[in-house]
């Protein structure tokens, strides 16, 4: 393979969902400069500049919906080479106010959400012979997580159990199946209910200093879907400054 052509994504399809803010907004930005072309979905409206071909509602809590953003992207696309599903949703409280509403809604979006668009898009990945998935996760999920973020963190160690489970299964089909695991992005989600103090602190844990940046982390993901990483499945990448060396 030319060097050229190592990490090419030109007229590559891909689904991105999480697409309205933080690290999946990123991901389809850079997926759109590289040459892509790309369908984007979230619970919240997505601006379309310089992010895909179509903006679709997706609502991870209930299968159908999962079902119908397959089924729009094929049809806005006319196919399928990789899905990234960075959208996911996080409430964080302390571990004795936690409700059954609560834990049901994450897991519904968390750990049911990426099966059900997975299996709808295995179909057209394999048709390809080359399909690709990145899952994301959460440092969390091996540490346990922080600030009330305790049923978050089984839902991302889910997902890690999850991909693992579909990139054995997949891979005579020759779909590949990555996930990425960010520590601190600087995100929405990050901030979200998090102390400036608490924040601080948790970023000093980091032998680099900082928190990574979406793009910073958005470009791990396009590495996995290039050419590059074709013997390259069931792994998870760590993207967290050097806060969890494994």
């Amino acid at each position: 393979m030319q060097l050229s052509n190592c990490f090419s994504l030109q007229n590559k399809r891909f689904l991105v969902t999480g697409a309205a803010s933080g690290i999946g907004a990123a991901t389809a930005e850079l997926l759109v400069a590289a040459g892509a072309r790309v369908v984007t979905a979230d619970l919240n409206e997505v601006a379309q500049q310089c992010r895909g071909e179509k903006s679709l509602r997706l609502d991870l809590g209930i299968e159908a919906s999962c079902l119908e953003t397959i089924h729009e992207t094929i049809a806005v696309l006319g196919g399928l080479d990789g899905l990234v599903h960075c959208a996911a949703m996080i409430r964080r409280e302390d571990i004795d106010d936690v409700t059954e509403y609560s834990m049901q809604r994450q897991f519904a979006v968390n750990m049911a959400g990426p099966f059900h668009l997975c299996r709808a898009a295995r179909p057209l990945l394999a048709k390809g012979g080359d399909g690709r998935i990145v899952l994301f996760t959460s440092q969390g999920a091996h540490t346990g997580g922080y600030v009330g973020s305790t049923i978050y963190a089984m839902t991302k160690a889910a997902v890690i159990a999850l991909g693992k489970s579909l990139a054995r299964q997949w891979a005579p089909e020759g779909i590949r199946v990555n996930m990425i695991s960010p520590g601190a992005a600087d995100t929405p989600m990050l901030r979200d209910g998090t102390s400036s103090a608490a924040l601080d602190a948790f970023l000093k844990l980091a032998p680099l200093g900082r928190a990574g940046t979406p793009f910073e982390v958005a470009a791990c993901a396009a590495f996995l879907l290039s050419p590059a990483a074709a013997y390259v499945t069931g792994h998870t990448l760590d993207v967290n400054g050097g806060m969890l060396m494994r």
